[in-house]
């Protein structure tokens, strides 16, 4: 009988993964190709392909480990950007696999835990989706897969199992994976153990941690960039959030909206003596590790930071939900199944009708990349390749070093197979310790350099550095314009 359970069990997994696959990959790869976090982190994993050093050579912020396996990916299917969406599309579905499971090991019933997936899949319409392979989504998928091990009893105190899921986060993300850290020492802290075994399993914790980290040290040492990593990942931390502090203000008030009812209402949960012992261990987890989730968004709250931080929020205030009212979970099961029906059918026709369109594309007469190129995958007008074109042209055939110095500067650069370094990603906190006066202080050491800089102010990413492009034109010699760039040498 067991075994029969187990396997139905499987099949739901195999369906929600293969579901949350298909619908991604629809999403995924019908999207132009434009200069945003897509290309940024595809640039980076691009040149790490071509030989080039993460930290000493490219201005990464972030510690190495979505980089590392990124990079592993394009050497055995290939390195270009419909690889990189369809990783991006395993990941998704992966992630939103174990928040099925979370919810399943709740206790709630298919329907509920579908339609909460689908609900947090389709937050600003599949904006996780299109926000494509990157740090902060692979961070979050080991920050859940770490609080799932948490729910499950027979893993909840296997110290040994959230040591290596903090080490993989930190790895991957540096904030999240200290916010991770913090969770575990609450939850640790406040358990009812014994004061000896909660030190004990703390000293556990901590030792599995520091070692791992040791470890990645000597890596850095042994590979003389430990100086480089730590320029970049916390030299440039305060320039980052004082220059690049931004919120979207719908997405800070829903952000503050569920922020206030998960508090208040988990407090009011674990208080009642009406719930068990088992649901106030579950809501206690869930709360802890959803606040710290959430102190991502600082200092950048956009939509993409809000969902992230939100995420197990979400599940949380569900789960309380679906716990008061439970006596009334079958009058409502054929309605929720009917909405569950609907909101699958619509995500798969408008996936199917993306894909489509993709497909007529890529294999359209007038679709200028091949499998080889890099761009292979992504969608471009005719008049935006041809301008891309020119600009590339320009800056192969010049005598002189060319750097653009914007944040389309990817767009040339990767055709080109070619590292500028900080240059390439010109943005406050994302140049190390000496930030900006020491960008500056490299465009002064320079000689036979052209720099390309966006005539247009009001399509200039608010996190490029104004203060050396200002220096740029303020020391060096207008000598023309090309594709909408202004040249100085």
């Amino acid at each position: 009988m067991k075994n029969i359970i187990n396997k139905v069990k499987e099949k739901d997994n195999i369906i929600v993964f293969i579901l949350f696959f298909l619908v991604s990959l629809g999403i995924c790869l019908n999207i132009y190709l434009e200069a945003n976090d897509e290309i940024w982190n595809f640039q980076n994993v691009y040149k790490m392909y071509n030989g080039f050093k993460i930290y000493e050579e490219i201005n990464v912020i972030i510690t190495p480990l979505f980089f590392w396996g990124a990079e592993i990916l394009f050497r055995i299917w290939g390195a270009n950007l419909c690889i990189f969406r369809i990783c991006h599309c395993l990941l998704m579905a992966t992630l939103f696999l174990y928040t099925y499971k979370i919810l399943k090991k709740l206790k709630l019933p298919k329907t509920v835990s579908i339609l909460t997936v689908l609900f947090i899949a389709l937050q600003e319409f599949f904006l996780l989706i299109r926000t494509s392979f990157n740090y902060n989504n692979m961070a979050l998928l080991f920050f859940v897969i770490g609080v799932y091990y948490l729910i499950e009893e027979k893993t909840r105190k296997n110290i040994f199992i959230q040591a290596v899921i903090t080490i993989l986060i930190i790895l991957t993300k540096q904030n999240i994976g200290i916010y991770y850290l913090i969770g575990n020492i609450i939850y640790i802290s406040i358990s009812k153990e014994s004061i000896k075994n909660k030190f004990k399993g703390l000293s556990k914790y901590l030792s599995i941690i520091l070692l791992g980290g040791i470890i990645f040290i000597l890596y850095l040492i042994i590979n003389n960039n430990l100086f480089n990593f730590f320029n970049y990942t916390f030299g440039g931390i305060t320039e980052f959030a004082n220059e690049n502090f931004i919120f979207d203000s719908s997405g800070i008030v829903y952000m503050i909206g569920i922020t206030i009812i998960n508090i208040i209402v988990s407090i009011l949960f674990i208080k009642k003596n009406v719930f068990s012992a088992k649901q106030k261990e579950n809501i206690k987890i869930l709360f802890i590790f959803s606040i710290m989730l959430s102190i991502i968004c600082y200092p950048i709250f956009n939509w993409t930071h809000v969902i992230i931080g939100t995420y197990l929020m979400i599940i949380n205030i569900v789960y309380m939900i679906y716990t008061l009212f439970e006596d009334f979970e079958k009058p409502i099961q054929k309605i929720l199944k009917i909405v569950n029906g609907i909101i699958i059918l619509a995500m798969i026709i408008f996936s199917v009708f993306n894909m489509y369109m993709w497909i007529n594309t890529i294999t359209s007469d007038e679709y200028p990349y091949s499998w080889e190129n890099p761009f292979f995958g992504g969608v471009i007008g005719k008049e935006e390749y041809e301008k891309s074109e020119k600009v590339i042209e320009y800056i192969e055939n010049n005598d002189k070093k060319v750097i653009v110095f914007s944040n389309k500067a990817a767009l040339y650069m990767i055709p080109l197979g070619r590292n500028n370094g900080d240059f390439d990603l010109p943005f406050k906190g994302n140049l190390g310790v000496k930030g900006e006066d020491g960008l500056i202080e490299k465009v002064d050491s320079m000689k036979d350099v052209q720099f390309l800089i966006f005539k247009k102010e009001d399509e200039n990413m608010y996190q490029e550095s104004t203060k050396v492009k200002d220096y740029i034109k303020n020391t060096k010699k207008y000598v023309g314009e090309i594709e909408g760039f202004e040249i100085y040498e």
